[in-house]
């Protein structure tokens, strides 16, 4: 039986608060080993499990494509689907999911503290207002 669209958006959520716990975690490793890198990933993956909670509760489905992440937060914004208070996160999802996702995961880009901060912050911002629209 499929689960409900209710258990999936709430999973990915969870999901969300776990990548993020994660990061938070890896941010204290980095701290003394100056490797950035995966706070950033984890980051990267939170954004992208709160915007298919996003998805998923406006409509219905999510969207393989991580490259497309930023576009369908832009486009339920467009909509009026999720609150204007979105807006302000479009740019952090377009930069890191799309612009560094693959440069930093794969290609070992070299990222800063300053880089893990912005990530982290940006990605706590996008989590809550997820929380709040998903409730």
């Amino acid at each position: 039986m499929a689960r409900s669209l209710v258990s999936r958006t709430e999973e990915c959520v969870k999901e969300a608060e776990s990548y993020l716990l994660a990061a938070n975690k890896q941010y204290e490793s980095a701290l003394e080993q100056g490797v950035w890198n995966p706070v950033i990933v984890s980051c990267i993956m939170a954004m992208i499990k709160s915007v298919d909670a996003l998805m998923l509760e406006h409509r219905g489905s999510t969207n393989r494509d991580h490259s497309k992440t930023a576009n369908e937060l832009q486009k339920l914004y467009e909509d009026g689907l999720v609150s204007d208070t979105f807006k302000s996160n479009l740019d952090s999802v377009r930069k890191w999911v799309v612009d560094e996702k693959t440069s930093i995961q794969y290609r070992n880009k070299s990222v800063s503290q300053t880089d893990a901060d912005r990530a982290i912050k940006s990605t706590e911002r996008l989590l809550e207002k997820t929380s709040k629209e998903t409730r």
